[in-house]
């Protein structure tokens, strides 16, 4: 196996695990977890909490992103990809481990918000770190190379809808602490065998040279401070495509008036009887696999930004149709939506992994990847879905109240098109030389 395709792999697996934590506990925060860790007499006040649990670790990612772009940046990308991964583990573990709130009171609820914010920590510095990583080892075809990282998060999402399909009947008991195990065994081994990998040519250069940053954090955001922000802007529409499709639609939102509307709990989907929340996942994921090289491809031939517009006009364009195929009563036209709108959710995310490392100089690009994507992970992946679960109200309320998902799904995809023409075109950087996009543009 070549270099690039062992870097490419190591990165896979785990970033596969990032996402596959992600989905599975969001599942598990909307299903299990209102009255196993956060039990009240109020729906809404159970709701809330359990997705605050969940929104925690993103608040915790840009110190994540602090703490293990200090590391990747001054000693070494795969020795903070390894680090992060171990993090990451325990936490997953020890909330599949995780007593009851009628076992232990509230220690429970409490412990749940500390190991969220644990893993939080260790995926601040995973996305950018792999990006980082595997971009400096893609001499050619980068943004096709990298769009292969990408696929984790739909990789991910099957992993997780299989756990949920798999103990569709005893998700909410047994299924979700069993998922959390098994994800985070794969974390401990993903982090040893990138331990045993190969360090980037771009950072032994500058190691060699005696050039590393001494405080990569602090030179990031005074060279720059305007890339960050608009990196941090242009996924906002990304977030938003992925948490409210492939999330709350189904799980949440399906569940609540799905009965009203007409739609049946089963349908047969790739010749398995499974709840409709699986297949919608499925079909979800499918989309992303197919859309994610397309536009990774698209990065290489046309340029990093125009196949991120692309993809955000895609967002913006299906987000009415999207919710009319739900309030529709349709099955055929759900399903259809459902593909569609994971086809517009990849293309953006397919070309970021090759473009957000760009953006930046060797000597911070690992601190500047994961400042982009993980400050918008504590805004719009942390605050949004706190805010739009809390704006569709009560059950009673979700049919009335569909039109703000259409808002936010169409408003993000219009921000994050915008903010990607404020960036600069990396398409044919070299990575091994110190020419920095963001320094020019400070």
């Amino acid at each position: 196996m070549s270099s690039i395709s062992r870097v490419a792999a190591l990165g896979l697996i785990g970033t596969i695990v990032e996402w596959y934590d992600y989905y599975l506990f969001i599942y598990a925060a909307l299903l299990a977890f209102p009255t196993i860790f956060f039990p009240s007499n109020s729906y809404l006040i159970s709701i809330l909490a359990s997705v605050s649990s969940y929104a925690i670790a993103f608040f915790a990612r840009p110190l994540g992103a602090t703490v293990f772009g200090h590391i990747g940046d001054r000693l070494g990308r795969r020795h903070a990809l390894s680090f992060d991964l171990v993090l990451v583990g325990i936490a997953m573990i020890s909330v599949g481990l995780m007593p009851s709130y009628s076992a232990i009171g509230l220690l429970a609820p409490i412990a749940i918000f500390a190991l969220r914010f644990m893993q939080g920590l260790g995926v601040g510095g995973e996305w950018g770190g792999v990006a980082t990583w595997v971009s400096e080892h893609a001499t050619s075809r980068r943004a096709l190379i990298t769009s292969l990282i990408e696929v984790a998060s739909p990789i991910g999402f099957i992993g997780a809808a299989t756990v949920l399909l798999a103990f569709s009947t005893d998700f909410t008991t047994i299924g979700w602490r069993v998922g959390f195990i098994v994800g985070g065994s794969i974390a401990f081994l993903g982090a040893f065998l990138r331990y045993l990998a190969t360090e980037s040519l771009p950072f032994e250069k500058i190691k060699t040279e005696g050039k590393i940053s001494k405080i990569p954090s602090i030179e990031v955001f005074k060279y720059a401070w305007k890339p960050i922000i608009l990196l941090m802007l242009a996924i906002g529409g990304v977030f938003m495509a992925v948490y409210i499709p492939a999330t709350v639609m189904p799980s949440l939102y399906l569940k609540v008036v799905g009965k009203s509307l007409g739609y049946p709990s089963y349908i047969n989907f790739l010749g398995i009887h499974m709840p409709i929340t699986s297949a919608l996942i499925y079909i979800f994921s499918i989309a992303g696999l197919i859309s994610t090289p397309i536009f990774g491809y698209l990065g290489d031939k046309l340029g990093r930004k125009k196949s991120l517009i692309l993809g955000d006009i895609l967002i913006a364009a299906f987000a009415y149709p999207y919710i009319y195929g739900f309030l529709s009563g349709n099955l055929g036209l759900v399903l259809a939506m459902q593909f569609l709108i994971g086809f517009a959710a990849y293309g953006p995310y397919a070309s970021m992994a090759a473009f957000y490392p760009e953006s930046f100089p060797t000597r911070y690009r690992y601190s500047g990847a994961s400042y982009g994507m993980q400050l918008a992970a504590a805004i719009e992946g942390g605050l949004m879905p706190i805010l739009l679960v809390g704006l569709l109200g009560l059950p009673s309320q979700y049919l009335a109240n569909s039109w703000i998902v259409t808002t936010f799904l169409a408003i993000w995809g219009i921000i994050s098109a915008l903010a990607t023409l404020g960036l600069k075109e990396t398409k044919g950087a070299k990575l091994v030389e110190e020419k920095a996009v963001a320094r020019q543009s400070s």
